[in-house]
Order: C-alpha cells, then structure tokens, then sequence
C-alpha cells in the first residue's frame, strides 16, 4: 500500500477516537512500517513518548485499510501491572483487550479481541502457541509485539526468577516458526544500551529490520549527584522544608529506594520531620496526607490515592516508592525523581531519571549514592565513579548512544558541570540547588603532604593491583573498569586524596569505591607507599547475598532487605501507613 494512502487511513482512524492525537513522527514511522510494510521494527522511545499508542492503533488501521477483517496483536509483555494499564488505556480509546488466562477463551481464540497480552511464559506455553499456529491467527495476526523489551532482556539474560522465565527470552524467537511467515515483529523500549541491541535483534530474529530511535537524553532534566557518607536522611531536609513552604503548590515529586524496608524508613522520617505539616486541612486522615508509599506490598487503595496524586488529582505531593511504581505508568508533571541508593543498571537510572519533567518542563533527577550496592553491577557503579568527577550526562548517556556531549551552560546539566559553568564571564550566576548541599564535615584530624615521586608509586600499585583483577587472557567484553570496577576515575580520585587517607572508613566514606576488598588493597598500598600508620588486619568478608525477584510481583527489581522478617512483619504496617493516622 502506498505511504500516501496509509497516511490516509491513519488519519481517518485518528480522526474517530473520542479523544484527539496527534502522532509523532517516529510513532507515524514505527506504525507504517510495522502494519503497512510489514517490517520488522526496533522502536527505542524515550519514556512517556507514547510507544504503547502504536500498537493500540495497528489493528484500528489495518482494517481501515481492508487488508485484514478482524486484526489482531498479541503483545509480549514482562509486568502484570503494566498489562493491567495498557488494557485499561485501550478500552479508554475504544479498542478491545484482553490477557491470556483472564479474557474468555473462546473470544481470544475466535481473534474477537484486537489487542491480546500475555507474559513470555503464557505465550511459550503449548496451549498459546497452538492457538498462534491456527487458521484464525495466521488469517488475522498482523504482528507480534514485544514490550518493554529491555526488561523481558534483562531478566532472560541475567537468569533471575525462576527457569521458565530465564530462558523465556532466549526463546520468543521461536513464535516467528509458529505464526504465518512473514509476519512482522514490533520491539519496543526507551533503555536498551547499545550491547543490549544488537542482543534484541539476534534474538529475535530481526532480518532488514527498521530501527526507529529517539535519543533518551532530555536536556530539560538536570542530574544532580551527591555521595552520601553516613545513613543519615537529613539529605531530604530541603524537601521537607518545600513541602511545609509551598505543600499543595509544590509539584509531585518520587522518591525511588532499592528496598521495602528503606521506602518506609524514609516515609516515616518525612512524616516525622514535617509534624503536623504532613497534612492538609486538620483531619488527620489518609487522603489529607502530603506523602505517600508504593511497593508491592501496598493496599490498593493507597496505590490508588498516590496515582491519582502524581497525576494532578490528590494531595500526595511526595511518593516513597520501590520501582513498583514506574514502568509504562504515565507522570507528566513530576519535578524530581530522587534516587536514594544506586539503581542496579544504567538501563534503571535511564528510567528512573526519564520519569521526570516529561511535559518539557525543567526537572531534576538526583542520585543520593549511598551504601546499599546491592544487585547493583559494575557498570552502573562507574557511572557514580565518573559522575563524582566528571559530566553526569556523558557518564550515563555514554550508554545508549555513541556521542554525548554536555548541556550548555553547565549550570543547566548535571553537578560537575555545575561548579565548572561560567555563564558569568569567569563564574556561573546560578546557585548551587538546595537539594546537593551537604553539611560542612570537619577538617581531617591527620593529613601528609604528597610528593609526585610518592603519588606515581601509588599511580602504579593501583594500575597493577587493577591488572591483577583480570586472569591472563581473558577476554574482555567491554573494558577494564566495567569489567572490575575499578576504573581510572578511581585511581585519580585516590591519588587526590592521599593526603587524608588513614584507615579504611576515609576509604569507604569518602571514595566512589563499592567493593570493601578494593577499599581494603587501597588502604595496604597507601600504607606500603608511607608506613605513617598502623594497617590492622582485615576480618573476612562476606559476598553480598543475592535476592532474585519474584516474577509474580507487578513491580520491578523490588528487592527484600537482608532482614527479610523483619521486611515482612513491616509489610502490612508500612501499607497502611498511608491510610492510618499515625502519632508523632
């Protein structure tokens, strides 16, 4: 069909919802070539772009078009929740959706449904690939959509939850065997690092596949970085003061924590420290309360009341959440995303950070790097290292696309562009935002003078140390740093520090350093170059236990704290706290 007469059809389809759009060019792109050219497509979206309308609207056009009778997409997709939205947002355009095992089966067998969901285990499983290989589905399927594919990636490749799901991505290839030949995939995602591409592609079977991509790099969010050198939360003191100033003129802001456990701690530390402010008006009752809690173990109608908030319809104006609440939900105005602890992937500080200021409007997204390293991998840990030293937006967005270049002026970009901006002749006029601001720490009770002769021999015990990590002809994927997280940055940063480095708390408190035996070989070196003080032995140490999610929780890496009791005894707590009045 020509490009002309496709458009045509788009339009005429667009023109029929009850509730007006007007696609984006990449969104456009993404549709032609899936339902018209019936391509393969790698659409890489920022987040709140709107990949989900392009599926929605497929079958609307095909039969628009008069190519197909009764259309029909089944959609991959890796999250409950996510599933639950989008059936939701379909209905709201008109559009006709079920997920396998919910929707009656005879209809969805029958291709009564336009858009039909499943997770990769449903749709791998002998009942649905069955249905896929009928006379039905090959007439009327017009594709296979893959959603959110970094996730359904992630988990597949990284072999977390159970069998069935590591091995279910390995495997989404096979339904190409099973449908009609010829019949298009569609895989979306705003996260994908470049590796991971190339990964999606071969897996899926991608041959002259279209790749459709929008830099996720916004320029209207500033990221912020600031390390955290105690388990003190008076990093928050500015949000509390906000939210006594402005409380219902102050923008939505989300609070990400890694753990259950760390989301209710923070909450109760917010409600604590704001007293009788945490409320509007004198009933002290959940709908009045400023601040709000999201995890997987939250009552449905306070995950209910904190939604509604972010989205203009309530009071809670800070969500205290795990990354529950996220993926594919729809926050425009939100102003800070704050990041307390380091997410476990640069794919999730992308995330994280794209939920901010998705209208266009100035945000901010800042990373509170603190202890809990966790499940968290090499390569996000030198983001932080080379965001303490360096442009924040090259550190991540390195990740994702082959030129980053920083926000001018630097003011408007991350922290260290910050401090050296000159927007002012030789300075910046802009002030450093409240929110990056640390308490004055006391001067060093010790400090050396460092020759150059004594920094190059520290240079080169790092440098060989750093080597040793890598067993002889081994061969690397991506570099020395990622691979042992140990990076130059690293290196650079001890070497302007020897001078008040003496005992292993200087080390783990004040350096981007994660792993306590690379903070432990640091502190014997320096103590080799300078002998100026005792090196005590070291106790064992043990590996960080690994918890693998459960695939059934609607959210996403919600990971338990190691006093998993404790985060249970908590759980019901913790999911009324919202609801409850709670005395100070």
């Amino acid at each position: 069909m020509a490009a002309a007469a496709f458009d045509q059809a788009l339009d005429r389809v667009l023109n029929s919802l009850e509730r007006p759009f007007i696609l984006k060019q990449e969104q456009r792109l993404a549709l032609e070539a899936f339902v018209n050219k019936k391509k393969d497509v790698l659409a890489l979206l920022p987040t709140g772009f709107g990949k989900s309308l392009i599926y929605q609207l497929a079958p609307l056009v095909a039969k628009e078009i008069g190519s197909i009778k009764t259309p029909v997409v089944v959609v991959v997709s890796p999250l409950i929740a996510l599933i639950e939205d989008q059936i939701k947002e379909a209905a709201d355009l008109g559009i006709s959706a079920t997920q396998l095992g919910l929707g009656e089966e005879k209809d969805i067998k029958s291709c009564r449904y336009q858009v039909v969901f499943g997770s990769p285990e449903a749709w791998l499983s002998a009942k649905w690939e069955n249905m896929l290989s009928t006379e039905a589905y090959k007439t009327n399927l017009i594709g296979i959509v893959v959603d959110e594919v970094h996730l359904t990636y992630k988990w597949g490749n990284a072999g977390r939850g159970q069998k069935a799901f590591r091995e279910s991505f390995a495997r989404l290839g096979e339904l190409r065997a099973i449908v009609k030949p010829g019949t298009p995939v569609l895989a979306l995602t705003a996260s994908a690092d470049l590796h991971s591409r190339d990964i999606v592609r071969r897996r899926l079977h991608f041959q002259n596949a279209v790749n459709i991509i929008v830099s996720p790099n916004r320029p209207n969010i500033r990221l912020a970085v600031r390390r955290l050198v105690t388990d003190s939360l008076d990093c928050f003191d500015w949000l509390v003061k906000n939210l006594k100033e402005r409380r219902l003129d102050m923008l939505p802001v989300i609070i990400y924590c890694r753990t259950i456990n760390t989301v209710t701690r923070v909450f109760l530390h917010l409600k604590s420290e704001l007293g009788d402010s945490a409320w509007v008006g004198e009933e002290k009752k959940g709908d009045n309360l400023l601040i709000g809690m999201f995890h997987s173990h939250t009552l449905p109608v306070n995950k209910s009341r904190v939604l509604s908030s972010i989205n203009g319809e309530g009071n809670c104006r800070v969500a205290v959440a795990t990354t529950a609440l996220g993926v594919g939900l729809n926050f425009p105005k939100v102003s800070h995303v704050i990041m307390y602890g380091l997410p476990e992937d640069p794919e999730a500080i992308l995330q994280q950070v794209g939920r901010a200021g998705r209208d266009g409007s100035p945000a901010h997204a800042v990373l509170y790097a603190n202890k809990q390293v966790a499940n968290t991998d090499n390569a996000a840990k030198t983001v932080l290292q080379e965001s303490l030293n360096g442009c924040f937006r090259k550190a991540l967005y390195s990740h994702f696309e082959e030129e980053v270049s920083s926000i001018k002026p630097g003011h408007s970009c991350c922290t260290f562009c910050h401090t050296v901006c000159k927007c002012n002749s030789d300075c910046c006029s802009v002030a450093t935002p409240s929110f990056e601001m640390s308490k004055k720490n006391l001067s060093p009770v010790r400090c050396r003078k460092v020759t150059l002769h004594e920094q190059g021999q520290v240079k080169e015990l790092l440098e060989k140390y750093r080597d040793s990590l890598i067993p002889p002809d081994e061969h690397l994927y991506t570099n020395v740093s990622l691979c042992t997280g140990f990076s130059n940055v690293l290196i650079e940063t001890v070497i302007e520090s020897l001078p008040e480095i003496f005992n292993i708390t200087d080390i783990m408190s004040n350096l981007p350093v994660f792993d306590i035996k690379h903070g432990q070989e640091i502190l014997r070196i320096v103590h080799k170059v300078f002998k100026d003080f005792d090196l005590c032995d070291f106790p064992d140490t043990c590996e960080e236990l690994y918890l693998p999610p459960d695939i059934d929780f609607t959210g996403y890496f919600d990971f338990q704290d190691e006093d998993e009791d404790t985060t249970k005894s908590l759980s019901s707590i913790a999911s009324g706290l919202s609801l409850l009045p709670l005395s100070d």
